[in-house]
């Protein structure tokens, strides 16, 4: 939900055009401050559906964090009194955008303006004469009434500063820049109409020097601002020479031909009186491509790297798979999978090629060896052979320096965080890995999360080359089930549920001590490949706590049987200390689960507010967690309610779209 947040002082006619403005739109939260004593705003405001505040502030900086701070939804946009919203479609499309890519932490677009020489002028995001990007030192970069923000990065900035009296919004955003967080320009036609008689419009040299002011005390005062500071100085002083000597028409010609030579003059014009008509044609993170473009496309000829596709169905073969099938099925032009998986060569026997080394389950030096070598000689030559136009992989692995372009995916740093587990992988994450993304032409992150890691990791890697795209959850599968079937073939009542590989990093042992200390809680079960050494070691942890009894130990559980196994439990419990995407917590949530996960690496990106989320290393706030959710009935029917709706914000489908959408990007 975006909370719409409109400041107001004594300006009852401007604030009741711009929640006019707003009264059509569905799905928003009205936040109005008013800082001051008029009784018509106070009236008009005790009657308000929505948030309202009516108490003195100590400028607009302060109205601007009360509203913040009252606000209950996940985005944030801030409406001035006297602004008018043009297109509700672009509320939508902003919050679509956050809410699948949470790399993005804001969503802005264009503008009209009513300045008071030119009349309406469009404004886009600023421009510079001397750079491609305007820099902080022009002026504000983004039309701010535009912006829609995440709630989330005040939380990590801070709020405005009280002591800009007018420029405290150029100031936070000159924080936001400094702090990387990325936003998402959505072109097309303007969302918001500016009234031109705000306090900053009309004070330009106050402006200025508190402009500069945030950019010394940001410590950004760099000579790309000096330069751009030098650029808006004769910029003003030229508009103040003009008006003095009375050239005023010629300078509203001149505004008018430079904010409106890229767009249709008589849109300005036509919506003087008539705001309503606006629509939004927005471009998406992964912009659909043209039709001309698209048809070109369509005769491209793509290859898939599905070495890791094996019998064993681990998450990395299982997101392999389920990623794959779907571009295969969904490519308008030729494709080609390299694999030995016979599922991909039952339902794609034209499009599957098998000679390739085989990769057997576990991974062992020797056949880890025999796949890195054979992508380097064998997937190389192949890409020659088939005339291929790209190549992906869904996994960190592909061809050093590609002689076509190739896209690969990078789902975790694991190695680095637990070296003793994977030793064999630490030198190929070291120094193969930074030389194989630096070599391919994009890179798709499985999170933020891992996204960040890369980059902090590997610092000369260029960011633009990282994109985020979730992973997937196949929806017809994953469903909440009639119960009987857990209980009459396992013999499971009321059980909780952990899901996946048991190695050290899962933290099954902290959930063990969580359980003693709750002696009459239900029974855990444990789902998964478990290696003997770790298995030992748990049932002697078990047996100390003396709590061997309540432990269910299923073992390799059917596919089929997954959707009936997380439906049945009482909760879903996923306590690991490290995952780059977090697969089964979806599953879960998508079977109507009750989700208890742990607050580490990318479970908080991935579970949102659909999951209860607990320190992993705390047992007591482990303990706690899992009996309020078993025992607090209305909150765990509130997880159950929630827990479908979020998984279906990660479909397959949007997963494989974003997926094709980068291929076309990149071959056109």
């Amino acid at each position: 939900m975006i909370s719409v947040i409109t400041v107001t002082y004594n300006n009852y006619e401007d604030l009741h055009r711009t929640l006019a403005s707003l009264e059509k739109v569905e799905g928003i939260e009205n936040v109005v401050v008013n800082g001051g004593d008029c009784e018509k705003t106070k009236e008009y405001l005790s009657d308000f559906n929505g948030i309202a505040i009516s108490e003195p502030d100590k400028g607009i900086s302060d109205a601007f964090n009360k509203g913040v701070t009252a606000a209950t939804g996940e985005n944030v946009m801030f409406l001035n009194s006297g602004d008018v919203l043009l297109s509700p479609e672009y509320l939508k499309e902003a919050e679509k955008i956050l809410s699948f890519n949470p790399e993005i932490s804001f969503a802005h677009s264009d503008s009209l303006f009513e300045d008071r020489i030119s009349g309406i002028i469009y404004m886009e995001p600023l421009k510079s004469a001397f750079f491609s990007k305007a820099p902080l030192g022009r002026g504000m970069p983004y039309n701010h009434l535009t912006m829609v923000i995440r709630k989330s990065v005040f939380d990590k900035i801070g709020l405005f500063k009280l002591h800009y009296k007018i420029t405290m919004d150029f100031e936070w955003v000159c924080r936001l820049q400094n702090n990387k967080f990325n936003g998402h320009y959505i072109g097309g036609d303007p969302v918001v109409k500016m009234d031109g008689g705000g306090v900053s419009s009309t004070t330009e040299q106050l402006v200025m020097w508190e402009s500069l002011k945030a950019l010394i005390e940001n410590r950004i005062l760099n000579p790309k601002n000096i330069v751009g500071i030098i650029e808006r100085s004769i910029l003003y002083f030229g508009r103040i020479t003009m008006e003095t000597v009375g050239m005023t028409e010629t300078l509203g010609w001149l505004k008018r031909k430079k904010h409106n030579s890229n767009w249709q003059r008589s849109f300005a014009l036509s919506t003087r009186n008539n705001y309503s008509a606006v629509k939004t044609k927005t471009k998406h993170i992964f912009p659909d491509v043209s039709p001309q473009n698209r048809a070109l496309t369509s005769q491209k000829k793509i290859g898939l790297n599905g070495l890791l596709i094996h019998d064993y169905p681990t998450g990395l073969s299982r997101y392999s798979f389920e990623l794959m099938h779907r571009i295969l099925t969904q490519w308008e032009g030729e494709s080609v999978a390299y694999s030995t998986s016979p599922e991909l060569n039952k339902e794609f026997p034209r499009s599957t090629k098998s000679s390739v080394p085989p990769f057997h389950y576990p991974a062992n030096f020797r056949s880890n060896s025999v796949r890195l070598s054979w992508e380097q000689i064998g997937l190389r030559y192949a890409c020659y052979r088939d005339k291929l136009d790209l190549i992906f992989s869904p996994i960190a692995e592909g061809i050093v320096f590609p002689q076509l372009p190739q896209i690969i995916t990078v789902l975790d740093l694991l190695p680095f965080h637990y070296p003793n587990l994977l030793p064999r992988w630490v030198p190929y994450y070291e120094y193969f890995l930074p030389t194989l993304i630096n070599g391919s032409t994009s890179v798709v992150c499985i999170s933020e999360f891992t996204r960040q890691e890369v980059l902090e990791r590997y610092p000369k890697i260029q960011e633009e080359k990282l994109k985020v795209i979730h992973g997937g959850v196949d929806l017809e599968r994953f469903h909440p089930c009639s119960p009987g079937v857990i209980k009459e073939r396992y013999e499971l009542n009321d059980y909780l549920l952990c899901v996946g590989e048991v190695r050290p990093y899962k933290n099954i042992e902290n959930v063990f001590r969580a359980m003693q200390l709750w002696p009459d809680g239900p029974q855990l079960a444990i789902s998964g490949k478990i290696f003997g050494i770790h298995k030992a070691k748990l049932e002697n942890l078990a047996h100390s706590l003396k709590i061997e009894n309540r432990i269910v130990w299923l073992g390799y559980v059917p596919d089929d049987l997954l959707p009936n196994l997380y439906s049945e439990a009482t909760a879903f419990i996923f306590p690991s200390l490290y995952e780059g995407f977090g697969l089964p917590i979806i599953e879960a949530m998508a079977c109507g689960c009750p989700t208890l996960s742990s607050n580490s690496a990318s479970l908080p990106e991935i579970g949102g507010k659909a999951a209860h989320f607990f320190d992993p290393k705390e047992i007591g706030d482990m303990a706690e967690s899992i009996r309020k959710v078993c025992e607090d009935t209305e909150y765990r029917q509130k997880l159950v309610q929630r827990g479908p709706k979020h998984a279906n914000n990660f479909k397959w489908e949007y997963s494989s779209k974003k997926h094709l959408d980068l291929f076309e990007t990149v071959l056109n």
